[in-house]
């Protein structure tokens, strides 16, 4: 949640004279037409609570309706994000302040299709500049940190969790995105490949696993099938939650969240209520580096990733970074 910033620096927003008409919308269909909009979009589950909260921020802010918004009163507002603070009472990032602009324009854009604007009027959010923002360098784990999660898991016990959790790693290495994961059944592993439809992007994936990971998977279903006398159907979940108020039931989101932040952070020394603590994500950041450093052409690996160019060359970036760097100190002698 966002803070004001402080009283000598805060940016009061000024609603431009408008000539006298009677306001299109209320206060209240604000609201709605976020409702709207959101249920329209094809954004993944996070995108859409991330652009609801970015949305009502904005027009309460700036105690407008939707019509009678300027470019004006858009520019000061992201402004005012400038001189925002974060929880941790420091400035919003360059991202963040260019997520909360991209949920306003694609609004927007969406509010014109839509027919609450004509075609001709110019949008609010034309003349709008994003931040400039360098390209980051990915976040991938080492080798190191990889080889002390699987030894952490492997010297664990073979009760459910436990064969449950080392199977859930074998995929979590191949780059799938948790909410992908959550819901992947049975009939998405035919004993080599996961096939599946990404629910972010809503194409269709198939990511071969290597063998080590098949073995993982399917000694966890042959526990399931014969230890635990589980009817395994083409509809059943391929992670099973064992949460006391859940048991038995899909292994969700949050689960494989606090699977990863609680246990795997542990295992490689990193706090789980640390600012950088480990996330799902960085799986995805690691699978793309390693793909990159095997050789694999960018293309085809941004099929078995399902990222976009543009957000691949991050990876690139840093595995470039990377090589050079080893070329460096092999020249010099130094390895």
């Amino acid at each position: 949640m966002l803070s004001r910033p402080h009283s000598s620096t805060n940016i009061q927003i000024v609603l431009s004279n408008t000539p006298e008409q009677k306001p299109k919308e209320t206060s209240d269909v604000r609201f709605e037409r976020i409702k709207e909009f959101l249920q329209a979009s094809n954004f993944s589950d996070n995108t859409k609570k991330s652009y609801r909260k970015e949305l009502e921020q904005f027009i309460t802010q700036v105690e407008r309706t939707w019509h009678t918004v300027t470019p004006r009163d858009v520019s000061r507002y992201k402004d005012w994000l400038k001189l925002c603070r974060n929880t941790k009472d420091k400035p919003l990032s360059v991202s963040s302040i260019n997520q909360a602009l991209t949920a306003i324009k694609s609004f927007y854009k969406w509010f014109q299709l839509s027919g609450y604007l004509e075609l001709t009027t110019p949008l609010p959010t034309a003349a709008i500049k994003f931040e400039k923002l360098g390209l980051p360098l990915p976040r991938n784990l080492s080798k190191d940190q990889m080889n002390d999660m699987a030894m952490a898991l492997a010297f664990d016990s073979d009760d459910p969790i436990s064969r449950r959790d080392r199977a859930l790693l074998a995929v979590l290495i191949h780059g799938l995105r948790a909410e992908d994961i959550s819901q992947l059944n049975l009939e998405n592993w035919d004993g080599e490949r996961l096939s599946f439809c990404r629910k972010k992007t809503k194409e269709d994936a198939r990511v071969p696993i290597r063998p080590s990971s098949r073995a993982a998977i399917a000694e966890y279903l042959d526990y399931r099938r014969l230890e635990q006398r589980e009817a395994l159907e083409p509809s059943s979940p391929l992670f099973l939650s064992h949460n006391r108020r859940a048991p038995g039931r899909r292994l969700g989101y949050q689960g494989i969240y606090h699977f990863v932040r609680f246990r795997l952070g542990q295992a490689i020394g990193v706090a789980p209520d640390s600012s950088d603590h480990l996330t799902p994500h960085r799986f995805r950041h690691t699978y793309a580096c390693e793909l990159l450093e095997l050789g694999v052409d960018s293309l085809l690996a941004r099929s078995l990733t399902g990222q976009s160019e543009k957000v691949f060359e991050r990876y690139a970036k840093g595995v470039r970074l990377s090589s050079a760097e080893a070329a460096f100190l092999k020249a010099i002698g130094d390895n």
